[in-house]
């Protein structure tokens, strides 16, 4: 794959918010997938397609900061809890199931002009929190609030949302959670990444019936394949219900709870290029490199 052919499905996923896993957006996953390893969210980086959970129940968890003002004491059937602390509204999702309606509304209130979105994502980017403009360029403005201590997400562990009180202009909000059983992922990244099921595992250049294993040990099934090497096509040929178990893997994600899709070639690739993107996956991953 050239760069070229890179930068054109990175241009794809800059469109307008993805809804849904399709087979044109797993396509897309794949390719990049098969050229190189996902790197880790940038906030820098424009709104990508296909990237992104918190788990239910627990987001933008409120006790991580201590209020000094309620400005919209959280009722038992409220969506959102917000309040007044150093200048900043402190947001806490109370229910990550709300419709988005409701948040709408609630926000409106306190004179905010903010679309928040929670969407089902994929292990990695669980409690990971995006605003952006209507441009999709990332708002600095807008703080994530990080707990203390490690996180086992690529993404982050966001547990809350800071707006500044003086902030103007529209925005929308996305907050990934925790997708519930059968549930697409509108966010997705390698199964190796910090947080998937394979982390700091190498399995690129195995063959298909050993990560089938791997995965099958993990709780992950397999339900479709894409041929590497006619990844890019329109006619369909890539996706493949089965595979040879000789064949090779150069990629795969999970699309949604314990269901992967993997991309597969029947010729080996060069041991060279192996090496660099294994290596280049670990230290993106944060795994050991010997």
């Amino acid at each position: 794959m050239t760069k070229q052919d890179i930068d054109d499905v990175v241009s794809r996923f800059a469109a307008p918010a993805v809804t849904s896993v399709s087979e044109g957006a797993r396509d897309l996953m794949h390719q990049i997938i098969a050229a190189s390893p996902a790197p880790a969210p940038a906030k820098s980086r424009k709104r990508l397609g296909l990237r992104v959970a918190l788990p239910a129940g627990a987001l933008l968890a409120a006790g991580a900061v201590a209020a000094t003002a309620w400005v919209f004491p959280a009722q038992p059937a409220s969506a959102l809890s917000i309040k007044q602390e150093g200048g900043y509204y402190v947001i806490e999702i109370k229910d990550l199931y709300a419709n988005p309606k409701v948040y709408e509304q609630e926000l409106r209130r306190v004179g905010l002009d903010i679309t928040l979105r929670v969407r089902p994502a994929t292990a990695a980017y669980e409690r990971l929190i995006r605003p952006v403009r209507p441009d999709y360029t990332y708002i600095k403005e807008i703080k994530s609030i990080l707990p203390p201590g490690p996180c086992h997400n690529q993404s982050g562990c966001a547990v809350g949302v800071k707006i500044p009180k003086d902030f103007s202009g529209t925005a929308t909000i996305d907050v990934f959670r925790q997708a519930q059983p059968g549930e697409k992922y509108e966010s997705i990244t390698e199964f190796n990444a910090k947080g998937e099921p394979m982390h700091c595992v190498r399995y690129l250049n195995k063959r298909v019936s050993d990560v089938l294993a791997m995965l099958k040990e993990r709780g992950v099934r397999v339900n479709e394949y894409f041929d590497s090497t006619l990844v890019g096509r329109d006619d369909g040929t890539a996706r493949l219900e089965s595979v040879p178990g000789d064949w090779h893997v150069d990629g795969g994600a999970l699309t949604e709870p314990g269901v992967a899709f993997l991309s597969v070639s029947k010729d080996p690739m060069p041991q060279e290029k192996i090496t660099f993107l294994n290596e280049k996956s670990l230290r993106a991953y944060g795994c050991p490199i010997v």
